[in-house]
């Protein structure tokens, strides 16, 4: 049975609208909202999925829905065998929560003690909660601040004290919504690194949202685009690029040119861009393989510096985005 198992789920919001009405008076309405409409899908225990999509397209509303916070307007929701707004005491107790702009620490107070508080919250006993604060502390490597005030700290620090505080009651379920927003690049790999290793050793099944495709290509096993409440992608990185990812670019350096009807035909094949001795050619991957556009390169030229580029996980994410079949009409 998956961990996560969502069927038809749909979410409307009410949002009001002013309208002049008789004699300019301001009638006030309201209009329907779909944030969510029909999506389906289920995570495995221990998989990582990569939910993403631009903003406004139903991510966090979700991330609400299945940690209980919002209820849907129609649908079938089981994590863990829950229903998340229904049984949200006991539900709790089973699952993790980071959101990166709403936190889980309380400002005044060192994270030591927001960790004791969580503690009591989670009604642990005091050995399991010294071992796994111990490990979770390494891990994250917050011994060496978590006695100052949490309004003290640096954007960094906290989100990784947030995460401890997140896994101290070891969930099954972790919900992360962009836990890495904000941080430097040194900050971003060390929290990735540790969330690896939760969900390699301890088999914790991770929700990731994120702006960050870094996070997504380290860390999803799977990954779900979602644009406008509808899901348009749902696969592997590896699927997303070899169906989306067609246009590559060589760019090299003409040393000399060996054969110029070999080099005209190549030129007339794809297009070439010139500036100096360095040209930049575009080829699509579904007609030809990248080894047999550089065979018969080296067969016309001699080449010097050489770079072969296909677009970043980014761009492609962007051109899904914008696709008219992407959005709802």
């Amino acid at each position: 049975m998956p961990a996560i198992e969502i069927r038809d789920l749909c979410k409307d919001f009410l949002v009001p609208e002013k309208k002049a009405g008789l004699w300019g008076v301001l009638t006030r309405k309201h209009k329907t909202f779909t944030a969510l409409d029909h999506v389906s899908f289920s995570v495995e225990e221990g998989e990582i999925l990569g939910y993403i999509g631009p903003n406004g397209s139903g991510k966090s509303t979700t991330i609400k829905i299945l940690t209980g916070i919002l209820t849907p307007t129609q649908g079938h929701v089981n994590v863990l065998g829950f229903t998340p707004w229904k049984q949200r005491y006991t539900y709790t107790h089973n699952i993790g929560v980071v959101f990166g702009q709403k936190s889980l620490l309380w400002w005044d107070i060192a994270p030591q003690e927001c960790f004791r508080l969580y503690k009591e919250i989670y009604e642990m006993n005091e050995e399991p909660y010294r071992e796994r604060l111990a490990y979770l502390t390494r891990l994250f490597a917050v011994e060496s601040f978590m006695h100052i005030p949490t309004r003290k700290l640096s954007l960094g620090q906290r989100m990784r004290c947030e995460l401890v505080a997140a896994l101290l009651h070891k969930p099954k379920v972790l919900f992360l919504d962009e836990p890495t927003i904000g941080l430097d690049v040194v900050a971003k790999q060390r929290m990735r690194e540790a969330i690896r290793e939760i969900n390699e050793k301890e088999k914790t099944t991770v929700l990731l949202t994120t702006h960050d495709m870094r996070d997504i290509e380290e860390l999803a096993t799977k990954i779900l685009i979602l644009n406008e409440g509808k899901i348009v992608y749902e696969g592997t990185v590896e699927g997303l690029h070899r169906e989306f990812i067609h246009e590559n670019t060589i760019q090299f350096e003409v040393l000399e040119v060996t054969d110029k009807k070999a080099f005209a035909r190549l030129a007339g094949a794809h297009s070439i861009s010139q500036h100096g001795h360095s040209f930049r050619m575009r080829f699509d991957s579904r007609r030809e393989a990248a080894k047999e556009v550089l065979d018969r390169l080296f067969e016309a030229c001699r080449i010097g510096r050489l770079e072969v580029h296909e677009p970043t996980l980014e761009t492609v994410i962007r051109e899904i985005y914008e696709r008219p079949d992407s959005k709802t009409g």
